[in-house]
């Protein structure tokens, strides 16, 4: 009868050596080898649990799982130089540049050809190759050039510094590129619209670039508005001044019976037109930050006024320039058959 009670005895007696032997321990995920820090010797590896031994017993240690180091989005760095780029300053080079131009040649005009007093208009002569002149409309640089003469020296310093007070801070952000295209747009697009609905003026300086500046700062402010410090100010200054500006040009133009007498007057014909076209071709070249869908929409609206504009322009130039040669070339037909049978050689 004692067999059985000593079998039940060595039953418990195993079990409690396999207890002691499959103890578990939790340990960090570092696992050390090193003699003088632990007593254990262990197979370090990649798996969730390590088996080690300690006087021939074996202990199943639990190791923490290593954390997954997030992976490289790609191209992650491409993205943050391109952000950069677009981000970057620009030295306003363009604006600098066409403002000394603008002056050296204006100081040369006035210097060869002084006027009486200080304020009075200096007499650009009709003849001069960089005036635009209706007559003269095939010469194409014309509708450029004129741009560089000023009607005197409060012309000149009202141009300059509004191009520099606004273009400026264009041209440090979007680049010289993007703020001369605007520019000569503007110019371009003055002397056509006053070919276009006054077609028997001379005109002189640069308003149409400098009203397409202002306009672009519009366009400016409608793309990149988010992303803008001081948006709502740049928008107050560039509508005040428009404002009081053109609102002068229209009185002179219909109210001030005086203004003729005073010198050449204000051609807000060229400064609506420049300023059209510096909204347009300001959407199409400007850096745009935000990139919503619906600024895609504007952007083509923007393409087509300004392509619908200038061409209907050209077309009318074209069409009236070939008219006009041709009535003069009828008219000295005329005037020699009238000669001929009045019997004057």
């Amino acid at each position: 009868m004692e067999k059985p009670t000593e079998n039940v005895n060595e039953t418990k007696v195993a079990m409690e050596a396999e207890k002691q032997k499959e103890t578990v321990i939790d340990i960090p995920a570092m696992c050390s080898s090193s003699g003088n820090s632990s007593s254990y010797d262990t197979d370090c590896s990649t798996a969730s649990s390590t088996c080690c031994t300690r006087q021939g017993e074996h202990i199943y240690m639990q190791r923490d799982p290593i954390p997954a180091s997030p992976l490289p989005v790609a191209g992650g760095d491409e993205d943050l130089g391109l952000l950069k780029y677009e981000h970057r300053k620009h030295w306003p080079w363009f604006i600098l540049v066409i403002s000394i131009i603008e002056i050296a040649i204006f100081a040369y005009d006035r210097y060869t050809m002084p006027a009486q007093n200080f304020g009075l208009p200096v007499p650009i002569p009709s003849d001069s190759v960089l005036v635009y002149r209706p007559d003269r409309r095939l010469q194409v640089w014309r509708f450029f050039s004129y741009m560089f003469l000023h009607a005197n020296w409060f012309h000149l310093g009202f141009n300059i510094v509004i191009q520099l007070f606004f273009g400026i801070p264009l041209e440090v952000m979007h680049g010289t590129a993007r703020i001369g295209v605007i520019y000569m747009a503007g110019v371009f697009a003055g002397s056509l619209g006053t070919s276009v609905v006054d077609s028997e003026v001379f005109l002189v300086g640069a308003s149409g670039g400098v009203y397409a500046l202002l306009a672009a700062h519009l366009a400016n402010i409608t793309l990149n508005y988010a992303h803008m410090k001081s948006a709502s100010t740049q928008l107050g200054s560039v509508v005040i001044f428009v404002s009081c500006d053109l609102g002068y040009a229209l009185y002179t133009q219909y109210f001030d019976g005086s203004a003729f007498a005073k010198g050449p007057q204000v051609s807000y014909i060229a400064h609506l037109t420049g300023a059209l076209a510096g909204l347009t071709i300001g959407f199409l070249v400007l850096k745009n930050f935000g990139h919503r869908e619906y600024e895609q929409l504007i952007w083509w609206l923007a393409l087509g006024v300004y392509c619908a504009f200038t061409v209907f322009a050209i077309v009318f130039n074209l069409i009236n320039t070939v008219t006009a040669q041709l009535m003069e070339e009828q008219g000295e037909v005329i005037t020699q058959h009238l000669l001929h049978d009045l019997g004057v050689s």
